[in-house]
């Protein structure tokens, strides 16, 4: 009779949800607040030291005084604006800030759905997140080439006669995952232990010569 096991959310695999949240709320931000706050202040600023050089000259030894008088008058950075943000650049900054905390949203949203799933080994039936039932005598087989580096094993299973399905168990974001696969194939090898027990032994040599 196979253990009953439940296999849940892991630490590793919620940490990576949550720092890629972080980074994209993040960058949402930095983009929202470049195109809402520092392209439209630096665009002030801009304008109002081109101004200076217009009247002063580029070359002028009384523009860099008269900006940092003005600078030090309303509060600026004192170091002069390279150039003018356009209207085009302060959109791309916009849609790129909301590109980015819609993505951050979709995997919140990914994340907290996830948190009450598991994977569950019960009554010899594997019962998968979406809640698939699969019997442990349907599975006919595992590949584990991807268990090493990312905890994922492949598994074949026959869902009815002469049909074949797959599914996987992820031991990175389910923890316990291995205990279930270890399970499965502790039933293999008993299946496969059964099936050379009856196969038909050769005859011997006395069974040869009588058939001859």
């Amino acid at each position: 009779m196979t253990p009953s096991l439940t296999a849940i959310i892991s630490k590793e695999w919620k940490q990576r949800m949550l720092l890629l949240i972080l980074m994209c709320a993040g960058m949402g931000g930095w983009f929202l607040y470049d195109g809402l706050i520092s392209y439209p202040k630096n665009n002030v600023r801009a304008e109002a030291y081109f101004a200076l050089r217009d009247d002063l000259g580029e070359k002028s030894p009384k523009l860099e005084s008269a900006w940092l008088a003005l600078a030090r008058e309303r509060g600026w950075r004192e170091s002069p604006p390279k150039k003018i943000h356009s209207a085009d650049s302060l959109r791309t900054q916009l849609w790129l800030g909301l590109a980015a905390l819609f993505v951050a949203a979709i995997i919140g949203a990914h994340y907290f759905r996830s948190l009450s799933l598991t994977t569950r080994l019960e009554d010899g039936s594997i019962i998968l997140p979406n809640g698939k039932k699969i019997p442990l005598d349907k599975i006919r087989g595992v590949s584990k080439k991807r268990w090493k580096n990312k905890g994922i094993a492949d598994l074949v299973y026959e869902p009815q006669p002469g049909q074949s399905a797959r599914f996987i168990l992820d031991d990175y974001k389910f923890i316990g995952a291995a205990e279930i696969l270890a399970e499965v194939e502790k039933v293999l090898a008993e299946v496969e232990i059964l099936a050379e027990a009856v196969k038909p032994l050769p005859p011997t040599p006395d069974e040869s010569k009588e058939e001859a």
